[in-house]
């Protein structure tokens, strides 16, 4: 796990030092789970930083599309043991595209991470990992329930200064814009890109997995859309699936992007090497996927 600042560190900043005071708003100080003092809000701090830590562990985190999120938690959701249909046996949170941040928080925005922290510490209830502290989570009803997770949150991303992921500047985080853009295509419920199953014998030579093969290459597509071509519905978790279905996805995702743009003319420069080309008809594609096909596979959660 990794921390804006060395959690050793802050823990001893913590209490030495005590956290600075706020007001308790929303719930009565008898319920609201908040200790009084500095000390004691530095100490409930560091117990909010360990639960995040470890329900984050224990969790799987899935991107869904806006839609399906509730007005009262746009950007992150924890529907419920057994509420995702793709993982009925698992905890799950619902992590929402638009909002890329959670997963590549910004060094400038220690409010990134504040809405994932929140469905964590909602998720840990049902986690129950052992040895933990208690943040009293349990025996609020939701609505105070959640109000309480959303301060325990705030401190852990703002006090605490904690992430569980490696935070960026705000140059590398508009630098991974195109990334973010494949992200969201690859998300289910989106739209502009069909993958469509098919025989291995039509896939292309060079990409037998999965490929993309551009615009109106298939009838079955919605029209408009951008066509995948895959073997198998397994493909994404096979051994080099993964990273071919991702590529498919980075070179669908540049075919869509605007005509003046840097990633669509670098997409067509390489398209028409390829075809230009005597031997492998998709080298210069995936050169020029590459890259981002790394930076791709870095903003998936668990």
């Amino acid at each position: 796990m990794l921390a804006r600042r060395t959690f050793v560190a802050a823990s001893a900043a913590l209490l030495a030092a005590g956290a600075p005071s706020r007001a308790l708003a929303f719930v009565g100080t008898e319920t609201s789970g908040v200790p009084h003092t500095p000390q004691g809000q530095a100490r409930t701090t560091l117990d909010a930083v360990a639960v995040i830590a470890a329900t984050h562990l224990e969790v799987r985190t899935a991107w869904r599309p806006p839609s399906v999120f509730p007005e009262i938690a746009p950007v992150a959701y924890y529907p419920g043991r057994g509420a995702d249909p793709r993982y009925p046996d698992e905890v799950v949170v619902w992590l929402n595209p638009d909002h890329p941040e959670l997963i590549s928080p910004r060094v400038s925005r220690l409010t990134d991470e504040i809405p994932l922290f929140t469905e964590l510490l909602l998720a840990s209830v049902d986690v129950r990992a052992s040895g933990l502290p208690s943040l009293g989570l349990e025996s609020l009803d939701p609505v105070k329930r959640r109000i309480l997770a959303t301060t325990h949150a705030s401190d852990a991303a703002v006090i605490a200064k904690y992430s569980p992921y490696p935070p960026v500047d705000d140059a590398e985080f508009a630098r991974r814009a195109f990334a973010f853009a494949v992200l969201r295509q690859m998300t289910p419920g989106i739209g502009g890109v069909a993958p469509i199953e098919v025989p291995a014998s039509v896939m292309p030579r060079e990409e037998p997995l999965a490929a993309y093969v551009g615009r109106y290459a298939d009838a079955r597509a919605p029209r408009g859309r951008g066509v995948i071509h895959i073997v198998g519905t397994s493909v994404p978790e096979s051994p080099g699936g993964s990273e071919a279905w991702v590529r498919a996805f980075v070179l669908a995702t540049a075919d869509r992007q605007p005509a003046d743009s840097a990633v669509k003319r670098a997409y067509e420069a390489a398209r028409a090497q390829d075809e230009a080309s005597s031997g492998d008809h998709y080298a210069a594609r995936r050169a020029f996927a590459a890259p981002y096909v790394t930076q791709v596979a870095a903003l998936f959660g668990r």
